[in-house]
């Protein structure tokens, strides 16, 4: 039985926006969205509600109109409780992308191409990458003819049209290397026709028949040549580590060679380049979503505007690498070294970077909303500006990082080490910075409303002008800080002699207390 993969948020996204738009001829609102995004993090619509504040009936309602549309599209009755798990179930399903058509699951088709030396090795490792192009591990070779290599492919319809386009762009050639394509079309059986030009005898269609498609040896190898057309085969599994490793290899040494085009990677989704020696590869706008990159070497490598989401870069080495404008959204990225990389406007939203090494890290601007950071080395990292809203830098190391203006809404910071970290115009509103080490840290006319600073350590730390207004600093050890014009209304957890000394200091508290005359000495 096929294991059935729950949706990730991008698929379920793109899915349901794509049902929509099929049987509406809309895409989704920003509601629906946000309705679907409850539901995949488990959450309620009341929670829902809260957040976008409107009633939760409404939202009710528009999830009932959404779920009806999917219910319609997919047959299946279809709703909160089932969402994800119905869905995942259909996209397995050929109907998913071959809806109301005359669909058994396989076409096949002929391929003309031109080989060199070592046929075999060629059209194993062709087949593999046609896999690959496709993601369809099922197609196969159903036949082999002579003169030019004529190659029988068997597979879905829509891995056969996609070889197809890629052929009539000119993009199948770049991609295959050493092997020439000269032809590819759609049969009267729906089979798809590739045709490699060379001159291969009766022998060797039989040596690669029998040892690609599986038939045995014949007494006649002429009469075996003759009798293949009228006879399609069965292909037995080919073995595919070994071919998949033999051609990441040498995708490896392509991608590392100088006029690389760059952007065929985009054709090979869900890559395999563990363990990859990429250092210094010149990989702009490459398409590498949910690539395995785990303990790549990309060190020094050129990722500028790549589209890395959902790719697994756990321990990968991406030291001083250029991953400006990069897309790396939900990217896996914990115990990856990232030390000096540069990351200026890339988007690392729902990354998973715990334990990271980001140390001289240049990410101003950069898009780390929601993304985990916790036990991260952010130390001396360049944050200016950079989005990270609803982040998690739990006992991260953010020392002497600069952070100026950088939106921390609501991030978690507790425990983080911030010793020395500029944190100037910064938003911190609502942010969990309960037990963070700020010793020395610039906080000046950083917005730290409604934040959590329980336990927080800021001795000498520069809060002049800041606005720290229904705060929480119980037990928040501020001696020595710079507070002059901070806005203290509303904190809690200060102490009558605390906010007599604060006063003393020149912070803020708006009421009578600040008028000095009445200030106890």
């Amino acid at each position: 039985m096929t294991e059935i993969k729950p949706l990730s948020w991008t698929e379920l996204e793109m899915l349901v926006n794509d049902l929509k738009k099929k049987r509406t001829n809309k895409v989704l609102t920003d509601v629906e969205t946000k309705i679907l995004k409850c539901i995949f993090d488990d959450k309620t619509y009341r929670d829902l509600a809260e957040e976008i504040r409107t009633e939760e009936q409404s939202i009710k309602n528009a999830a009932s109109s959404l779920f009806k549309i999917l219910s319609e599209q997919t047959g299946e009755k279809i709703g909160k409780s089932n969402l994800i798990t119905a869905l995942s179930r259909w996209k397995l399903q050929p109907e998913c992308n071959q809806k109301n058509t005359n669909y058994d699951g396989k076409f096949s088709g002929a391929v003309v191409f031109t080989a060199s030396e070592n046929k075999k090795e060629q059209i194993l490792t062709l087949l593999e990458l046609l896999r690959k192009i496709t993601d369809d591990q099922e197609m196969t070779i159903t036949d082999i003819e002579q003169g030019s290599i004529k190659l029988t492919l068997k597979g879905s319809q829509k891995s056969l049209e996609k070889i197809e386009s890629l052929f009539k762009s000119g993009d199948l050639n770049k991609i295959s290397g050493d092997i020439t394509v000269e032809n590819v079309q759609f049969t009267e059986d729906n089979c798809l026709a590739f045709t490699i030009a060379g001159d291969v005898n009766a022998d060797e269609i039989t040596y690669l028949k029998s040892t690609i498609i599986g038939q045995n040896l014949a007494e006649s190898p002429k009469q075996l040549a003759e009798e293949s057309s009228a006879n399609p085969l069965i292909v037995k599994t080919v073995s595919t580590n070994e071919a998949s490793k033999e051609i990441n290899n040498k995708l490896i040494e392509s991608i590392k060679k100088p006029n690389f085009p760059q952007r065929i990677i985009r054709r090979f989704g869900r890559i395999h380049l563990k363990e990859a020696n990429l250092s210094g590869a010149d990989l702009i706008e490459a398409d590498l979503i949910e690539a395995d990159l785990r303990k790549a070497d990309l060190s020094g490598a050129i990722l500028r505007g790549a589209n890395l989401s959902e790719a697994n870069l756990s321990e990968a080495n991406l030291s001083g690498a250029y991953l400006s404008g990069a897309i790396l959204r939900g990217a896996f990225l914990s115990d990856a070294i990232l030390s000096g990389a540069k990351l200026r406007e890339a988007n690392l939203s729902g990354a998973d970077l715990r334990k990271a090494n980001l140390s001289g890290a240049k990410l101003s601007e950069a898009i780390l909303i929601e993304a985990i950071l916790s036990e991260a080395d952010l130390s001396g990292a360049y944050l200016r500006g950079a989005y990270l809203r609803g982040a998690n830098l739990s006992e991260a190391n953010l020392s002497g990082a600069d952070l100026r203006g950088a939106d921390l809404r609501g991030a978690i910071l507790s425990g983080a080490i911030l010793r020395g970290a500029n944190l100037s115009e910064a938003n911190l509103s609502e942010a969990n910075l309960s037990g963070a080490y700020l010793s020395g840290a610039i906080l000046r006319g950083a917005n730290l409303r409604e934040a959590n600073l329980r336990g927080a350590f800021l001795s000498k730390a520069n809060l002049s002008g800041a606005i720290l207004s229904e705060a929480d600093l119980s037990e928040a050890d501020l001696s020595g800080a710079k507070v002059k014009k901070a806005i203290f209304i509303g904190a809690t957890g200060i102490t009558r002699e605390q906010k007599q000394d604060l006063i003393r200091r020149g912070a803020i508290f708006g009421d009578n207390s600040n008028d000095r005359s009445k200030v106890l000495v």
